[in-house]
Formats: C-alpha cells, structure tokens, sequence
C-alpha cells in the first residue's frame, strides 16, 4: 500500500480527467497495484465493478450517504481503516446514527462489500476474497472515492441552475 495522500491525489487526477469508466479502471488498477500488465489491471477493476455485491453497496452509499447532493467530503483512510479494523469482526453498530461522519458510510461499505464478495457464489472478483483485510479495505476506500467524485459530477451537472449559484455565492461568502 502507498502513502494514503498519494494514492488520493492519483485518484483525484483521474477523476479530474474525465475519462471513461475504462480508461479509469485502467489507471486506478495501476495505482492501486493490481497488476503489472494494464490489461489485467483494467479487468480486476472492471471485474469488481460489475459484481452484483459492489453494485449493491455503491447503491446503497449513493442512497445513504450522498442523497444527490455534490459538495460532500471523501472518505479519510486512517478513520476508514481504523473503523473497518474495528466493525469487521462483527461488531455491531447503529446504522444511521446522528455521529455518523463520512468515514462511517465508507467503512460501512468496505465491510459489507467483503463480506458479501466473500459470501456470494460469483467469481467475478475472485482475487478480493484471498486479499488480506488492509488491501481490500485500501483498494475498496480509493475505489469508492473515485466513483464518489463521479456522482457528485453528474449530481452538480443535473442541478437546477438556481442551486448551483447559491452553492457558489456561499462558498464564496465563507
């Protein structure tokens, strides 16, 4: 695993170039070092994000946490994995909670992407069940973050013209 920033930073480039679903499951592959060869990299990425499990929980986080809203804060990895490390064991913790920060919907997410992957019969992202806990939770946090940013974009782009000013106005007032 890299320096957290870094791999943030690689991921926020990404996104900020606006380029396919393919080309990014190509680059974020590379990044998170799923691969030496491009075409194997840009498969494992593709391969998760079509797995009914990822597709589900990526719903589920859309739902819960990002409600169409374009101007929330990405996940931090020290919280997330801390929290993932915590809750992966079984512990139980109270969905919805007022004291939910984002951190919380990320390591949510994390955990119950493992263990659906691990429990769910499709071979899709088959390389994610043998992953140990921290390289999951690393290539699932980034992997989230980047298709957070990507809603966020289509969310800001289909919103009325009106709450895109006031958006700006009070971000220049603070």
């Amino acid at each position: 695993m890299d320096d957290p920033e870094e791999t943030k930073n690689a991921v926020r480039y990404v996104y900020k170039k606006k380029v396919t679903l393919a080309v990014a499951a190509a680059k974020l592959g590379r990044i998170f070092g799923l691969s030496e060869d491009p075409m194997i990299a840009q498969h494992r990425v593709q391969s998760l994000w079509t797995h009914p499990v990822f597709v589900d929980a990526v719903e589920e986080f859309s739902e819960t946490y990002l409600r169409g809203r374009w101007d929330l804060p990405i996940g931090e990895w020290e919280e997330i994995h801390q929290l993932v490390q915590i809750h992966s064991n079984g512990v139980d913790w109270i969905r919805d909670s007022k004291e939910w920060n984002v951190n919380h919907f990320y390591a949510c997410f994390v955990i119950q992407t493992l263990e659906g992957i691990k429990r769910g019969g499709s071979r899709l992202a088959y390389w994610l069940q043998d992953a140990e806990l921290d390289e999951a939770t690393w290539i699932l946090a980034h992997t989230l973050m980047y298709l957070q940013l990507n809603c966020m974009r289509a969310y800001k782009k289909r919103a009325p013209i009106k709450a895109r000013i006031r958006y700006l106005m009070n971000r220049w007032r603070a």
